[in-house]
């Protein structure tokens, strides 16, 4: 009751925030001037950049599902990442909350171990957020050698990027190593007794689980470069976004790559962390500050928002469509509950009470 409560005020007032930073700063008439200039043709272009953010990571997913020997149509992973975005948005952050969906909808739909199949989501999640922490430290590093920062700013974009990319390393230095840190987690909890017994089992899957994640790195690291190379399709897409508004709204600002990379690496960062759903009022009140820093206009920046938030929702519609589609209702009502948690089952698929999916 009380997560419903507080979903709920966050969304209500991540709109509130919403209406005030375009009201406030961009002006509604002058944001529904560049809209109008924007025009249908820049919103259905930036609607099929925006959607990349799903389809390239279903793609390099699908190879990897494909390089464990499961035979899975990339229709399937398309849908699940669509079917996932709904979810996302209203989690913590926009990158994570939509796995249980995913891995219960692909191993339940084509009869496949879940430990492997949550092993190519693992790997798949961890592939995406690099490719967006590495075109975001090389976005840090141009827009601190192209724009004159403050000293403070400056600090703080330097440090930031540091320590995400130091936790990332540590990360990847893990499953390089075969260092096991999920197995080793559930070590130091299985040493609590009330724990031990229920633990007892879910090491042995983890370890699995593990070592599948270890051998997508290593074993089959040709195939890991493909997915990866693919999978950064997904940051372009989010480079490219002010390019085709600013484009399409002909307002006489050139972009140059300073300030698409300074609006990249803002964009991400708020992603990145807790906020209302989708960053309802926080993107927008960042797209303000940042535009007027750089000299591109309130008025563009809010609209480049209502733009996005066009998107996002247009293709949230298209996730909850298919989730109807499907069947699928009640499970996504769990995961966005946070009620269906990620189990890692063993090697012969025990399966969920997943109701059947259409083909």
């Amino acid at each position: 009751m009380w997560k419903k409560l507080l979903t709920a005020a966050s969304l209500l007032l991540g709109i509130g925030l919403f209406a005030f930073v375009i009201a406030k700063f961009g002006g509604i008439r002058n944001t529904f001037n560049v809209l109008v200039e924007f025009g249908w043709a820049g919103m259905a272009i930036y609607l099929g950049i925006a959607a990349m953010t799903l389809v390239a990571p279903a793609l390099s997913w699908t190879l990897l599902m494909r390089g464990e020997g499961m035979t899975i149509p990339l229709s399937t992973a398309l849908k699940a990442n669509f079917m996932g975005f709904p979810i996302n948005f209203i989690a913590p952050t926009m990158f994570l909350g939509a796995e249980p969906l995913k891995l219960l909808y692909v191993a339940q739909k084509h009869g496949q171990p879940k430990g492997k199949v949550l092993a190519t989501i693992i790997v798949g999640k961890f592939q995406e957020i690099g490719g967006l922490l590495f075109v975001m430290v090389v976005s840090a590093g141009i827009a601190l050698w192209k724009i004159r920062f403050s000293r403070e700013q400056t600090v703080l974009i330097v440090s930031a990027m540091t320590l995400l990319s130091v936790i990332f390393g540590l990360t990847l230095w893990a499953f390089l190593g075969n260092l096991q840190p999920t197995v080793k987690v559930i070590n130091f909890l299985a040493r609590f007794k009330r724990l031990r017994r229920r633990l007892a089992r879910l090491r042995t899957r983890a370890e699995e689980m593990e070592h599948l994640i270890h051998a997508a790195f290593t074993h089959r690291w040709k195939l890991f470069l493909l997915a990866q190379a693919v999978t950064l399709l997904s940051a372009a897409s989010i480079m490219l976004r002010p390019w085709v508004f600013y484009y399409f709204a002909r307002d006489g600002h050139m972009l140059g790559i300073e300030h698409l990379c300074a609006i990249y690496l803002v964009t991400n960062v708020i992603n990145s962390l807790p906020h209302t759903p989708g960053g309802l009022g926080i993107f927008e009140g960042g797209m303000v500050g940042l535009f007027a820093l750089l000299g591109l206009g309130e008025a563009n920046a809010a609209a480049y928002s209502v733009v996005n938030r066009a998107a996002d929702l247009l293709l949230i519609l298209f996730g909850l469509y298919l989730i109807v589609h499907l069947g699928l209702q009640s499970l996504a009502r769990r995961v966005a509950k946070g009620e269906e948690k990620v189990r890692v089952e063993d090697a012969e698929g025990a399966r969920e009470s997943v109701p059947p999916t259409s083909p």
